[in-house]
């Protein structure tokens, strides 16, 4: 999906962590209680440089087989986010080889991984692609209400600002989910006239 940056308002506020509780006075709900103390931090890996790929190697990359390997996962979204994890690993050993690198983005709660996003050849041209976006698949079990969530929502704000910054007009999300995006006020490209699926 294209999304458009043209008057974007969200704000890293807008995606603060957020657990869920069980409703005390309802069992089987949940209740999505904000975190109130802290914040997601985020930091960018341009995987061209020597300093940063080595620190991805030491800080990203075990994270990433960590979430490949989880077990016992229990619902769509989670068991998603242990296979795209896997996957993005994969994509900057095979891209590293062929040295097209791109950057590596982190959303951490508390000091520890989030989120994870991978884009290829950052910032240049006018679509940036994500091609992979995660967050930690223990926080996306369904009704887990131990880990913070959001961390996926504040980094694509962290990294759509970026680009912004960067004179980017729109960028390119793979996603398995588009109404995900749509949902949160996301613009979607209209396709060309007489694309595929458009009305021509």
């Amino acid at each position: 999906m294209i999304l458009i940056l043209r008057d974007y308002q969200y704000t890293a506020a807008d995606f603060p962590p957020y657990f869920l509780v069980e409703d005390p006075l309802n069992t089987g709900n949940f209740i999505k209680v904000l975190e109130e103390q802290n914040t997601f931090q985020f930091k960018t890996y341009n995987l061209s440089l020597e300093a940063d790929l080595e620190s991805y190697k030491a800080e990203v990359k075990p994270i990433l087989i960590e979430w490949s390997e989880k077990t016992g996962l229990i619902g769509k979204n989670a068991k998603l986010s242990k296979r795209f994890s896997g996957l993005m690993e994969s994509y900057v050993n095979e891209d590293f080889r062929g040295l097209d690198q791109g950057e590596i983005h982190i959303a951490t709660y508390k000091g520890k991984i989030s989120a994870i996003s991978y884009t290829k050849d950052a910032i240049v041209g006018e679509n940036p692609e994500i091609n992979l976006l995660v967050a930690n698949p223990s926080g996306l079990v369904e009704n887990q209400t131990t880990l913070p969530k959001g961390g996926g929502s504040s980094l694509l704000d962290y990294m759509v600002r970026r680009y912004e910054e960067a004179g980017v007009e729109k960028i390119q999300l793979s996603s398995v989910n588009d109404e995900y995006y749509l949902d949160r006020g996301w613009q979607i490209a209209p396709k060309p006239e007489g694309a595929c699926g458009g009305d021509g």
